[in-house]
């Protein structure tokens, strides 16, 4: 699959990182691997939907912590 390009107002960023940030705890990880090794986040006022492993919203989390350094 390829990349997609999302364009985010100032809020809904925060919001995106928000959800990112719940989701890589390591609790919520503890739970995506006990069920589906996947999530589904809506982003951008729900125009789109994410589908995520494990792996994606480390690198996610990572991307967006070093945005707000």
């Amino acid at each position: 699959m390829g990349y997609k390009v999302i364009d985010f107002t100032f809020c809904q960023l925060l919001a995106f990182r928000k959800k990112i940030l719940d989701n890589s705890s390591c609790l919520a990880l503890e739970n995506i691997i006990a069920t589906d090794n996947f999530i589904l986040i809506f982003v951008a006022d729900n125009n789109h939907v994410l589908l995520l492993d494990v792996p994606q919203i480390l690198a996610l989390k990572e991307a967006l912590l070093s945005t707000f350094k």
